[in-house]
């Protein structure tokens, strides 16, 4: 059942003509049989021997494509932001020497100056494939496992790689869609960056799993918000807390709630009186999610109408199991829970989470297979989760963890 590849069969095979992905800028879209074949087509030019690519693009059907090519090609895809800091991209070469690099302009590569040896394609290259594979009908090949590694700063110090493999990312987007009640009639909209872990999964795969349509926006714009919500007829919307707060600086669109039946909100804590806020002004439910690059991406959910969500609580566990902890203390190998009400550590484990950072960093965040995650929080009595600040230094500004 958590396989990305199996399932983009079954919805190319029972619902060809279903439209599976729109980009929310161009209007362009693609169905179901189209992407399985661009899918393929993009396998077939990145070869059966597993390569390491870094992807640069700003979103849309080649990001999709892409991800989807590496995760059931074999390959490891290393996304990053198109205006990644010459130090990150440096360090992205060193840790995983890309045979790729994928860019929106070929002399952008030259932004990876230790890459000389690594293929260059760009955004036309991969349209001009995706084009090609429009009439073609290509078999599709066995499935093999690839990786996506990510980049996480969740701790002061050197930012460290998260590897996810095709069937956690599955896991999680499977997951996503149980507890968001997605079905082949949502239309759900992503406004995030494919850099980071929740615009691909959450909003990509799974739609996906779902059998559903996402509109993919390069990124997230005020203006055309609202337009893009009731153009598409989109039913749910992925944001982060900085785009609330933008959003309750605009005017109510007198279509809500139209076809939308609530949006989600990850990345960092969202005030309550926010949310208050956000719904009394819209009539919109607000629903408030904690996640992680290390689990890819959901850990808890609040559940969605007609489920009760509570204001200034991240949910409850979703694909995961999940303890509030004492903080660890050294040369103490056990872990000590909490009573229900009491602060302390969040700890995670599960299918999705990961056992260890790339080449062991930081190993003390992992212990008895649970994973730290040095954020603190509490339970309450009926298991949800309040989140209340984090055991180090960390601040997170635009949804993003950013060492200081």
């Amino acid at each position: 059942m958590y396989d990305l590849h199996n399932q983009l069969v079954h919805w190319a095979t029972i619902a060809p003509e279903q439209i599976c992905i729109v980009e929310a800028e161009t209007g362009r879209s693609m169905t179901y049989s189209h992407f399985l074949s661009a899918v393929q087509k993009m396998r077939q030019f990145l070869g059966s021997q597993p390569r390491n690519l870094i992807l640069t693009l700003s979103g849309g059907i080649a990001d999709a494509v892409l991800w989807l090519s590496a995760l059931t090609g074999g390959h490891m895809l290393v996304p990053l932001a198109p205006d990644a800091a010459e130090e990150e991209r440096a360090r992205a070469v060193s840790m995983y020497r890309p045979d790729m690099l994928f860019v929106e302009q070929h002399e952008e590569a030259q932004g990876f100056s230790a890459a000389f040896a690594a293929q260059v394609v760009t955004r036309r290259d991969c349209d001009a494939l995706i084009e090609q594979a429009r009439n073609e009908l290509i078999s599709p090949p066995p499935s093999v496992k690839g990786y996506v590694c990510l980049m996480t700063s969740g701790t002061t110090g050197d930012p460290k790689g998260v590897i996810l493999d095709e069937y956690q990312i599955a896991w999680t987007a499977d997951h996503i869609r149980t507890s968001h009640r997605l079905s082949p009639t949502d239309r759900g909209l992503t406004v995030l960056p494919f850099s980071h872990v929740n615009g691909p999964v959450v909003g990509l795969c799974a739609s996906i799993m779902a059998g559903s349509t996402v509109v993919i926006a390069r990124k997230f714009s005020r203006s055309h918000f609202w337009p893009w919500i009731e153009a598409y007829q989109v039913t749910w919307a992925s944001i982060v807390p900085t785009i609330v707060t933008m959003l309750l600086g605009t005017e109510k669109p007198t279509f809500l709630p139209g076809a939308l039946r609530f949006m989600r909100t990850g990345a960092a804590a969202l005030p309550a009186t926010d949310l208050r806020a956000f719904e009394a002004k819209f009539g919109i439910p607000l629903i408030e999610t904690y996640g992680l690059s290390e689990a890819a991406s959901e850990v808890t959910a609040n559940p969605v109408p007609p489920g009760r969500h509570k204001p200034g609580s991240a949910g409850l566990p979703v694909g995961v199991s999940l303890r509030i902890c004492r903080p660890r203390v050294d040369g103490d190998d056990h872990m000590h829970d909490m009573s229900r009400g009491e602060t302390g550590e969040i700890c995670i484990i599960g299918p999705s989470v990961i056992s260890a950072y790339y080449r062991n960093a930081d190993k003390e965040s992992f212990q008895n297979g649970w994973f730290r995650t040095g954020d603190l929080g509490y339970q309450d009595e009926e298991g949800y989760l309040f989140i209340t600040g984090r055991l180090r230094d960390v601040i997170i500004r635009g949804g993003e963890n950013i060492a200081p």
